[in-house]
């Protein structure tokens, strides 16, 4: 089978050698394994051997980074490291990794991301760092592209459609996408075909509270059953779960607007209302705002009800 296609996003980057180190902010924020994957799926193609590393804050901590990233291997041209979330990072840890580029190890390349905007875009200005901050629409699209790609690789078609809203019901993240496909497809079994009912059996079904019946009472500006499911799902819910949640209200608007379903439509006023708050929800939770994702949601929710 012919290799997927380079996300648009990273194909300026892809078509020359790694570089020092990438930097994924904004919406672009959970593409940061995906840019690894790739960088890992063209080095094999050109039968290049390369090394490829995950680090956690604890293996920041532990070990000497500089001193791990400037010790080239014996066996490997490439060595890329993918880093945890710069905002999560201790400020020395920042900084080392700014002094580090000042004069990078030629055979390394660091893989960064960053939740919290205003932080992150401060730090694109660092030397040897090439950084991007894409529009949500082109980040859901990168990871729809990634998925059906998999699905073609395991023998089953996944259409363009679905794919697109596993990549907004996992919130945007390469890494809960690269979880849930592996389910969604054996889910699907050898039917051939995946289609987004399995999606929402395998990746919705597992909590208490079904996130696009949420949507429903929202759009319907029913508040007392808004809010009771949303204080159930906070109850149980992690703070990506609140990134799923958005994408989830997104999906259901977008299917309104297109006349599917059987909730009836939504007016235009009402639909730019709810996308101008998903989107103010979208980038407190990814920095604007010190609040956990749980109060930033009640809050926006609370709006969008009175």
């Amino acid at each position: 089978m012919k290799p997927a296609d380079p996300p648009p996003i990273f194909r300026e980057w892809l078509s020359g050698d790694p570089a020092p180190a990438y930097l994924l902010y904004g919406d672009g924020a959970g593409l940061a394994g995906l840019l690894a994957r790739s960088w890992e799926r063209k080095l094999r193609g050109g039968g290049v051997p390369f090394e490829s590393f995950r680090w956690t804050l604890e293996d920041l901590a532990r070990d000497s980074p500089t001193a791990a990233w400037r010790s080239p291997s014996f066996f490997s041209r490439v060595r890329i490291f993918t880093l945890p979330d710069i905002a999560e990072m201790k400020k020395a840890h920042r900084e080392e990794i700014k002094a580090y580029l000042e004069s990078p190890e030629p055979s390394a390349t660091l893989i960064l991301h960053g939740t919290d905007f205003r932080q992150a875009r401060g730090f694109s200005g660092t030397r040897n760092l090439l950084s991007v901050a894409p529009r949500e629409e082109k980040a859901v699209e990168a990871l729809a592209r990634h998925a059906v790609a998999v699905a073609a690789g395991a023998g089953a078609k996944l259409t363009r459609e679905s794919a697109l809203f596993l990549a907004r019901w996992v919130g945007g993240s390469f890494d809960a996408l690269d979880a849930e496909i592996g389910k969604v497809l054996a889910f699907a079994g050898g039917r051939g075909e995946v289609v987004e009912e399995d999606i929402r059996a395998v990746c919705v079904a597992r909590g208490d509270v079904d996130p696009f019946r949420l949507a429903e009472t929202l759009v319907r500006k029913d508040a007392k059953a808004c809010l009771s499911l949303f204080r159930r799902f906070a109850a149980a819910a992690d703070p990506d779960d609140y990134h799923k949640l958005n994408g989830a209200v997104a999906w259901f608007l977008r299917s309104r607007i297109q006349g599917k379903g059987s909730a009836g439509g939504v007016t235009p006023r009402r639909a730019a209302e709810i996308f101008r708050t998903l989107s103010r929800i979208d980038r407190e939770m990814k920095g604007e705002s010190r609040l956990s994702p749980g109060q930033v949601y009640e809050i926006r929710l609370l709006s969008l009800l009175s």
